[in-house]
């Protein structure tokens, strides 16, 4: 009886297995991003509760981005500086009173201000996930695997959060969406209250606004870390693009269905989940070179496809649209965890601050591609355009490197010799 005592309590000191951390991670990074869109469907109802109108309704989006932009920014060098505990659980209960004010709000000004607090701290979580990931998989395969999984996060909240935002709604109103995303970061609080982290030497001695701006500075300066921390931008950017047009799109086709409406935007990024199975498969048996390269394959086909409609095809529609997305969502379930392993590489010494960044990249790429979808009139043939760019500047981007590394490595022979 001494002996199984012995291995429940060691087996409690030990934490939760590695398998279920990742797990929990990618449940909370999934209620996290679907805080942003999960009441998009019930914005006509909040408008009339909050006694506002729609477009101002809207700006509550604009919002959380901010929200989102200023957490993430600040709390790179912070989770660096401190460890991912003592920064995410204050974080956690800021986003917790968030979700609460949300659910308690009878004003939009009211509204508006817990929308901005819910999401400063809910935008810790990703930062402080990446940093567990790396603390807790030393082996580089499995950690590379377990970044793919995560990454699955945004396509999931994006395909689930509006069927589940209508479902609280149908059962109660739009404020029980927010009452369920506060109770899940209560679990979450409770996870990282329970979690034993693992201490690491803190590289900074002090921490002031001289250093954020010295560690921020030295990976912008990095052409590596930079070149890798835009795609996934440049992946969510296009998809937004296309995402923002599809209601209009589909009313052409469909009708104003909802749920046709969100099948169509969701059907993309269904190929994305799917191909990232695909990834961690191919991560365990050969090498992130190898997805690489069949991210840039799959990258490729999708301008070979896109020169046979314009070629072959007099009319572009919806389908051809579609059938393009599906396409760049399969390379980007390869290049997006490849690229956020090779940046975070890259900025080893300071491992959050080049997680925030890459995040921050990504809001502010997000956000410019919105802003341009919204001026698309709904033309299949510039939205079609415009995702091929996003396209085409990853691979530029990905070639740029590979010759600035060729160029690297000849300088450095010349030096030797």
């Amino acid at each position: 009886m001494s002996k199984i005592a012995k291995n429940i309590r060691e087996r409690k000191e030990a934490g939760p297995s590695r398998k279920k951390i990742a797990l929990f991670l990618l449940f909370l990074n999934v209620v996290t991003s679907a805080a942003v869109s999960i009441y998009i469907p019930c914005l006509k109802e909040m408008a009339f509760d909050l006694h506002t109108t729609n477009a101002l309704l809207q700006m509550t989006i604009v919002i959380h981005l901010v929200g989102e932009f200023i957490g993430r920014f600040s709390c790179g060098p912070l989770v660096d500086f401190y460890g991912s505990r003592r920064v995410v659980l204050p974080a956690l209960t800021l986003s917790i009173m968030g979700h609460l004010g949300c659910f308690l709000a009878d004003s939009l000004p009211l509204f508006m201000l817990m929308r901005f607090l819910q999401a400063t701290g809910s935008s810790v979580i990703y930062i402080v996930s990446v940093e567990i990931i790396i603390a807790e998989f030393n082996n580089e395969s499995e950690r590379n695997s377990v970044v793919g999984i995560l990454e699955l996060y945004q396509p999931l909240a994006w395909i689930l959060s509006p069927f589940v935002g209508c479902i609280f709604a149908e059962i109660h109103s739009w404020r029980l969406s927010f009452l369920i995303l506060m109770i899940s970061q209560i679990f979450g609080f409770f996870f990282f209250w329970i979690y034993h982290e693992r201490t690491k030497n803190r590289t900074n001695a002090i921490l002031s606004v001289a250093k954020y701006v010295c560690d921020y500075g030295s990976i912008l300066k990095n052409s590596h870390f930079v070149t890798y921390a835009l795609i996934p931008g440049l992946f969510a950017g296009g998809y937004m693009i296309f995402a923002s047009n599809s209601p209009f799109i589909c009313a052409r086709i469909f009708g104003n269905s909802f749920a046709d409406i969100a099948t169509f935007q969701a059907i993309p990024l269904i190929f994305y989940v799917l191909a990232t199975f695909a990834y961690r498969h191919i991560i365990r048996r050969s090498s992130i070179r190898a997805a690489k390269k069949i991210g840039i394959g799959v990258y490729a086909i999708f301008g070979l496809y896109m020169i046979f409609v314009i070629t072959f095809e007099e009319i572009w529609t919806a389908y051809h649209l579609l059938a393009l997305m599906c396409v760049q969502c399969v390379g980007s379930a390869f290049l997006v965890p490849v690229s956020i392993l090779k940046a975070l590489q890259s900025s080893a010494h300071v491992s959050c601050i080049g997680a925030s960044t890459v995040v921050v990249f990504r809001n502010i790429i997000m956000s410019l591609c919105i802003s341009m979808g919204t001026k698309m009139s709904e033309s299949i043939t510039m939205i079609m355009g415009a995702v091929f760019m996003t396209v085409g500047t990853v691979l530029v981007l990905m070639f740029a490197r590979k010759i600035m590394k060729k160029r690297y490595l000849k300088k450095m022979n010349k030096v030797e010799f």
